[in-house]
């Protein structure tokens, strides 16, 4: 399963996005198309996809009325996205 798969995952588990378009344009600031050729062809965040994702995860996790369950997949969402720049890519988000 890859990062994109992982963080869709966690945020549709936790009622945050309903659909992989609305997880591709909210999200990742990408067309609604994004995750599914993302998937299709085999590919992983880009780094500038994951630090997009990375801000708007952050941006979210300070809203009023979240939910405990919610808080904390968007904090392991964070953490797995921060990892992923790191080691992948050598990189920590300026988030």
């Amino acid at each position: 399963m890859t990062l994109i798969e992982q963080t869709y995952s966690l945020l549709r588990d936790a009622d945050l996005v309903r659909t992989r378009e609305q997880f591709s344009t909210i999200y990742v600031g990408k067309n609604p198309n994004w995750y599914s050729y993302q998937t299709h062809v085999g590919r992983d965040f880009s780094v500038l996809a994951a630090t997009h994702c990375l801000r708007a995860i952050s941006k979210l996790s300070n809203a009023d009325g979240m939910q405990s369950n919610q808080r904390s997949s968007l904090a392991h969402a964070s953490v797995l996205l921060s990892s992923y720049l790191r080691e992948q890519h050598l990189a920590l988000a300026d988030v």
